[in-house]
């Protein structure tokens, strides 16, 4: 990666934090205060996730990177599905107000949360649910250039699968801050950088896609 680029990726991050900022004041620990649309849709997005996880893992205990995690309504399922004593959850995100709420917040016990858009170390399971939808930017190869170093530098740190969700249209594009793949788009990248990967369609998400990257 050249020097300016990676300059041009910390700006991103920094507008996206600010961004982030703003809503957290605004809506706090609520999907509003993460810009989902709705607590069903969010939760449906992750349960979706962490059934894939369970569906690999069997009954063995396991780790979780959760890159993006927001307030933390991910380790929230695993303690409300009872999974909270059998995985190692570690949640990151790339702003401090955030993850200072999630290191504040008394429910959670015996995880930890990094300021970060990587794991610090190897994990089985790296996640990210709606992490790259929302964009600073119109500049979509710009965007697109972004998501792929990021899924790329967090490949490394996986023992046995990544798991993403994106938003998708019949075209790639940027629409009201929001990016959406395209299908055949998203899987030749992941083709070419990752592995073949397993694509899930949600009757109920209709613009999204879930999409497991197995090691």
């Amino acid at each position: 990666m050249t020097f300016i680029k990676l300059l041009i990726y910390k700006l991103l991050n920094k507008q996206i934090s600010n961004i982030y900022d703003k809503r957290f004041d605004t809506f706090n620990n609520t999907p509003k205060g993460v810009f989902w649309n709705s607590k069903l849709s969010q939760d449906l997005r992750l349960n979706i996730i962490l059934d894939k996880i369970l569906q690999n893992a069997k009954s063995d205990e396991f780790s979780i990177a959760d890159i993006g995690c927001g307030y933390g309504r991910f380790y929230e399922i695993l303690k409300e599905r009872n999974l909270d004593d059998k995985v190692k959850y570690h949640g990151f995100d790339i702003n401090q107000k955030i993850i200072n709420f999630c290191k504040n917040n008394k429910d959670f016990v015996n995880v930890k949360f990094g300021i970060s858009a990587l794991p610090f170390d190897y994990t089985d399971y790296v996640v990210m649910s709606g992490t790259y939808n929302l964009t600073p930017t119109n500049d979509i190869s710009l965007w697109e250039d972004y998501i792929i170093k990021n899924l790329t530098n967090n490949w490394k740190f996986v023992r046995k699968a990544m798991i993403f969700n994106c938003l998708m249209k019949e075209k790639r594009k940027i629409e009201k801050k929001l990016y959406y793949t395209e299908l055949s788009w998203i899987k030749k990248i992941c083709e070419r950088n990752f592995c073949d990967p397993e694509v899930v369609k949600h009757n109920l998400l209709k613009d999204d896609i879930t999409i497991i990257l197995k090691k």
